[in-house]
């Protein structure tokens, strides 16, 4: 390169790159020293190949330099925090750490230190879904009503739902033909330079050609047989979008569900802060007590003292079960998916009880169960959409026929000046065409280095591993069924001996405070049956709430919990004898 270019014009080079120059990489406008170069030297062959090669040397120096920068808008360091950054809105933008302030892409506002990021002030806020009127008291039904109608999942599983239809109809469009319209249009100059060498000498002629053209064209492609195909790949999708659609179903059971047991944790802490209050009013009965007796000379200091200590006990308890109680109102707001600032009074549910003898599932009842479970049913939906990729991948072996056609029209107007060597100084061509085809035919797969083969094997494993998913699906199924059919036997014999307990509690209390106000009992015994009381109260409401949590799982995991007056007969849901709507079993799944 020193050879072709001038002392001067290097130069005047180097002064030109030392001005376009910045920081320590090299700008994208360096290669405006090639354009000069042009101007300066255009009759000079060689010295246009040596343009091209610093042309081609400075575009790759611009590119790594590009691909260096990019590089900065990560991390430096495993172990050091990300300094994002953000314009002054606290947005973050695309940006490196070095950027000089107020340049585009670079930081604007300073960052927390640490491992913290700014407010984004431009995120949007989000939407109230749903309001609680305050002057109302709410029962199950509402709530679960209520969750179905603005839990965000449910959405969720609604939109799943319609984007696996419209996948549908993706597949079906392969059954129509396809029809596309295309238009363009252009104008296009050529100069080329001309050197004749005749008998007088050379002759340079400059030859100027310069037109027009416009094209319009409408053009069919339809496949017409490709041998269960698109069948396949059809057959694929519905059992996708029937699997969407039963997730759906299973997901509004799934928000029954979690409202059910937050509405019950809830209900039994309402009611666990009335019996700890009860248990305070008992406990200041007994200070009253103590302290007349110690008036009266019947009583002693530490009776009072121990009387005094049982008051801040009860009120420690009842501090914590009032906590519990918040807790558990932001759960089932969560749950329903409303604000979790906003008021929300329900109304308890109480005085129902079931028996054991009525939750009893017989081997035909878990089948049933099993049969109808949303998980079950999506899992038997994905292994038939695997066997219809099988059918697929086995379909692209074999041939397609098809038919195409177009039809289009073609205008050119071309203009031909300083034609060398004849006597006509401008020749002017207008071409108008207007033309159509039809044909069909058909493709025959030979040789695709092993695709076929290959997606065809993918197929296959994708088969096995549904066929085991729905297996290990059942086999989850039947142990969530006798468990929860365990757990609920067990809570309500917990739930009897529970009453039992209570009653014989509150006999032996009652028994003593008679005796001690009367002089006869004693401070001691009469705090430890007033604990005992206490626990056994809780442990009514914990077991009766315990009971109704357990038989809503029941019913969730039999499949039936399809609405809030399932909740209320436990028994009627689990005796539903429709058949299943498909076959699930174990057996006839080949």
């Amino acid at each position: 390169m020193n050879v072709l270019l001038r002392k001067s014009d290097m130069g005047q080079v180097k002064r030109q790159e030392q001005g376009m120059q910045t920081g320590s990489s090299r700008s994208c406008s360096d290669i405006s020293v090639v354009s000069w170069f042009c101007r300066q030297r255009k009759e000079d062959r060689s010295l246009r190949r040596a343009v091209l090669v610093c042309a081609m040397l400075l575009g790759s120096s611009a590119l790594s330099g590009c691909q260096t920068t990019a590089m900065r808008n990560m991390p430096p360091a495993p172990d050091r925090p990300w300094n994002a950054p953000v314009d002054a809105n606290g947005h973050i933008i695309e940006g490196h750490e070095k950027a000089a302030p107020g340049q585009k892409g670079g930081r604007v506002l300073k960052m927390p230190a640490g491992y913290r990021l700014s407010s984004d002030h431009v995120l949007p806020q989000p939407a109230a879904l749903g309001n609680v009127q305050v002057d109302h008291s709410y029962n199950l039904a509402d709530l679960i009503d209520m969750a179905q109608s603005i839990n965000p999942s449910t959405r969720q599983a609604w939109d799943a739902a319609r984007e696996s239809a419209a996948e549908t109809g993706i597949a079906r469009s392969a059954y129509l033909p396809h029809l596309t319209a295309t238009a363009m249009g252009g104008y296009g100059i050529l100069e080329p330079h001309n050197r004749f060498r005749a008998e007088g000498g050379k002759v340079n002629t400059d030859t100027r050609i310069h037109g027009t053209l416009e094209r319009q064209q409408v053009g069919l492609e339809w496949l017409l047989f490709d041998f269960g195909k698109r069948r396949a790949v059809m057959e694929e999708a519905t059992q996708k979008s029937i699997g969407q659609n039963i997730l759906f179903t299973g997901e509004h059971q799934k928000v029954i569900h979690q409202v059910a047991l937050a509405y019950y944790r809830y209900a039994a802490a309402l009611n666990n802060v009335s019996l700890v209050r009860q248990s305070l009013e008992n406990a200041h009965a007994i200070s009253r007590a103590a302290e007349a007796n110690l008036k009266n000379g019947e009583g002693t200091v530490v009776d009072t003292s121990q009387a005094e200590q049982a008051v801040a006990e009860a009120e420690l308890v009842l501090a914590r079960t009032e906590g519990d109680v918040e807790t558990y109102r932001l759960e089932l707001l969560t749950a329903v998916g409303l604000n979790p600032s906003q008021p929300l009074h329900v109304q308890t549910d109480s005085g129902r009880n079931i028996r054991v003898d009525d939750i009893r599932l017989s081997d035909e009842m878990v089948h049933e169960a099993v049969a109808r479970r949303p998980d079950v049913l999506a899992a038997y939906t994905s292994l038939r959409a695997a066997r219809s990729a099988v059918e697929g991948a086995r379909a692209s072996y074999r041939p397609q026929i098809f038919m195409s056609g177009n039809v289009g029209y073609n205008f050119d107007d071309i203009r031909f000046r300083n034609l060398p060597l004849v006597n006509v100084t401008s020749i002017n061509d207008r071409v108008h065409t207007f033309g159509s085809l039809i044909t069909a035919g058909i493709t025959v797969p030979i040789y695709d280095g092993g695709l076929r083969r290959n997606r065809l094997r993918q197929a296959h494993e994708r088969e096995d591993s549904a066929r085991a998913a729905l297996q290990d699906t059942q086999n989850n199924a039947v142990r969530t069924i006798v468990s929860a059919e365990a757990m609920l036997h067990t809570g309500i014999t917990a739930y009897q001996a529970a009453l039992s307990l209570q009653k014989a509690s509150q006999t032996g209390f009652d028994a003593a405070l008679t005796a001690y106000r009367s002089g006869d009992g004693t401070m001691t015994r009469m705090l430890e049956l007033q604990n005992t009381l206490l626990n056994a109260r809780l442990s009514v409401s914990d077991s009766y709430y315990g009971m109704l949590s357990a038989a809503a799982s029941l019913a969730y995991a039999a499949g039936t919990l399809g609405s809030s007056s399932v909740l209320s007969d436990i028994q009627g849901s689990l005796e539903e004898g429709a058949p299943a709507p498909v076959p699930v079993s174990s057996s006839q799944v080949p």
